[in-house]
């Protein structure tokens, strides 16, 4: 059967997807999606042709691109708490003092009788940029009873910038207010609280008895009734 000439470019395009969908799929997760590409355009000439082996190459070649882009995009949301050494910090008392970007004197427990809620996170992970407005809205209503603190694995030299960008959009209307976090950010400038690297996955939330008691662990992006729930469960305040 002779192929039309907008069957051929069809297959070369395919081609040219898987091909360049492996080795992008190392580095973020745009090589997975020209795989999937390249497999929904070669799969139907597959189907008519069942012989046809570039097809065939491609095909398969766009499932090794969708497969390893799946799981270099997985891995990046990997906390440093997912080694094998992870010492499991519950029940320990995180007493210390760390200082914000603000400057301010951060204290994770022993500060007044309300429970801390510390959010460890990273702006390259989009589970922990989602997650800011349930934070936001937990540190503007119910700030006389539950402490947020947040404590990013980046320096301020990232952290901050991303505020500055998330700040415009909001002034550009893109964003809503409650989409920047004001409260405290503990940034990697200095040695962070051992919470951050005990993190199994970003996002990662601990609920903090008023002492500075770890009590509750809480691994990926959380909803409101979730987090509220968890505080009340653990008897706090």
């Amino acid at each position: 059967m002779t192929e039309s000439p907008g069957s051929r470019t069809s297959a070369r395009v395919a081609v040219w997807l898987a091909v360049l969908g492996l080795p992008l799929s190392l580095f973020n997760g745009v090589g997975g999606l020209l795989g999937l590409a390249a497999v929904a355009i070669a799969s139907p000439m597959l189907k008519r042709r069942t012989d046809d082996r570039r097809a065939f190459a491609t095909v398969l070649l766009g499932f090794c691109s969708m497969l390893l882009g799946s799981c270099i995009a997985s891995s990046m949301l990997v906390g440093p708490g997912r080694a094998a050494d992870r010492v499991d910090p519950t029940g320990t008392v995180q007493d210390g003092t760390h200082v914000a970007m603000d400057g301010s004197v951060i204290r994770l427990g022993g500060v007044d009788d309300r429970p801390v809620l510390v959010d460890v996170w990273a702006t390259w992970c989009p589970p922990c940029i989602e997650s800011i407005p349930t934070l936001e809205a937990i540190h503007r209503d119910l700030a006389d009873e539950v402490r947020v603190i947040s404590i990013a694995t980046e320096p301020a030299g990232v952290v901050g910038p991303w505020l500055e960008a998330r700040r415009a959009r909001v002034a550009e209307g893109v964003l809503k207010p409650i989409a920047v976090p004001t409260y405290p950010i503990i940034t990697s400038d200095r040695p962070l609280p051992e919470l951050a690297t005990a993190a199994r996955a970003y996002p990662t939330m601990w609920l903090l008895a008023p002492d500075g008691t770890v009590l509750h662990e809480m691994v990926g992006g959380q909803d409101l009734p979730t987090i509220l729930t968890m505080i009340r469960m653990a008897g706090v305040p």
